[in-house]
């Protein structure tokens, strides 16, 4: 039996190794690299479970083409507002002005985080600062190569955590459910804004404090038994990219943002948080804001 236990330990220890050492591929980076501006940005990563596939997205443009149909359509709907020209998402970049994403595989199975539905984003928080990812002027977006029992997408609310809780990163779960719904029905990584970039963008917009309690129109669901009971952040306003309904169903496609600015982007609002004044859009007004946090 002895025998047999030290056996399998030394199996698994094989194979673990050789997982990691086959994720070493040209390009790649397993490190945030050097900021090039002042270090506040949406930092990007490409994030796959101790038992997952390498899909490469980080290498062959499907984060990038995804992260460029997010930023266009963002920037489309911010024009002639606070900027002629509108803001984009201040994604972390290189030197060449391609966006930093950076690869890391787990020590958790699929099914440790598969399992906490729309909380497994609070595992991925967990995982990855425990890998160093936790600089203090970022927030964090991850596209997590595996499944997820309920959703294809959840995020951190920076407004419903005390300050000092560390709330600061939205995840994409691709392929998502394990029915596989997150890349079917207009979805997956195409040069398009599909259901997946909108669920993308909807996440990263909550992590940057959409929508504040503060809004003119924010909601928060009702306790109805639904795995999103009590969660606040969104609007009923349909075709708005922050509106959601209690099934945490979008029946709408996304043609708005904040299209009335009363509730989270070029309001009037000033004790309110404001997207447009953000310091992870670009160009940044002065004294930009960071997300707001509840009262303790």
């Amino acid at each position: 039996m002895k025998i047999f236990i030290k056996y399998s330990i030394i199996v698994l220890f094989f194979l673990t190794a050789n997982v990691y050492s086959s994720d070493e591929k040209i390009g790649r980076n397993f490190v945030d690299l050097e900021d090039i501006g002042d270090g506040y940005n949406i930092h990007v990563m490409y994030v796959i479970p101790i038992d997952g596939v390498d899909k490469e997205y980080d290498l062959n443009s499907k984060i990038s083409m995804l992260l460029y149909q997010i930023d266009k359509w963002f920037n489309s709907k911010t024009k002639d507002r606070l900027y002629v020209h509108g803001q984009n998402l201040k994604f972390d970049r290189k030197e060449d002005g391609k966006i930093d994403i950076t690869f890391l595989r787990l020590k958790k199975e699929d099914n440790e985080i598969s399992k906490e539905g729309i909380q497994a984003v609070n595992v991925l928080q967990q995982a990855i600062s425990s890998h160093g990812f936790n600089d203090p002027k970022k927030v964090y977006f991850i596209i997590y190569g595996g499944s997820n029992r309920d959703v294809c997408a959840s995020s951190q609310l920076p407004s419903y955590a005390s300050e000092g809780i560390i709330a600061n990163t939205a995840a994409l779960y691709y392929p998502g459910k394990r029915s596989g719904s997150c890349i079917d029905n207009n979805g997956g990584f195409k040069p398009e804004f599909n259901e997946t970039a909108k669920a993308a963008l909807h996440e990263i917009l909550h992590v940057l404090g959409a929508v504040p309690q503060c809004a003119e129109d924010h909601l928060v669901f009702d306790s109805e038994g639904t795995i999103n009971d009590r969660i606040g952040g969104h609007i009923a306003i349909p075709g708005d990219i922050m509106y959601s309904v209690q099934s945490n169903v979008t029946y709408d496609k996304a043609k708005y943002l904040d299209y009335k600015s009363t509730n989270y982007y070029n309001h009037n609002n000033e004790k309110c948080l404001d997207i447009a004044r953000s310091r992870y859009v670009i160009p940044t007004v002065d004294n930009p804001q960071l997300p707001t946090f509840a009262v303790k």
